[in-house]
């Protein structure tokens, strides 16, 4: 069981967008796909690009590499598209109150 980390309010990720946090050195994008909520490992599998900066597709959960395309799903994270070889890391997710949190992992 990991230790959960508050992140930012709900409000402060966008709508069917991504916000970048950097927590404990891990670098973790937390998406809102309408009104659900996930995070993902913000580093593309293929080439260094930032998830974040992607474009999340709403009907299907996903989230665009910025630099080549390679889709990911936000839930599961894994790659749906080439060039990108493998998922990225996931993230549980909750919210306490208004306040989004990351489950990291280890011992907490």
């Amino acid at each position: 069981m990991g230790r959960w980390v508050r992140v930012a309010r709900r409000d402060e990720i966008p709508l069917d967008g991504g916000r970048a946090f950097e927590v404990d050195g891990l670098a973790i994008g937390v998406y809102r796909c309408g009104e659900r909520i996930f995070a993902i490992g913000d580093v593309c599998s293929h080439a260094f690009a930032l998830l974040h900066e992607g474009s999340v597709d709403r009907v299907r959960c996903t989230v665009s590499c910025p630099l080549h395309g390679a889709e990911f799903d936000l839930a599961s994270g894994e790659a749906l598209s080439p060039p990108a070889p493998e998922a990225v890391p996931v993230y549980a997710v909750r919210l306490a109150g208004d306040d989004v949190e990351v489950e990291l992992p280890g011992s907490g």
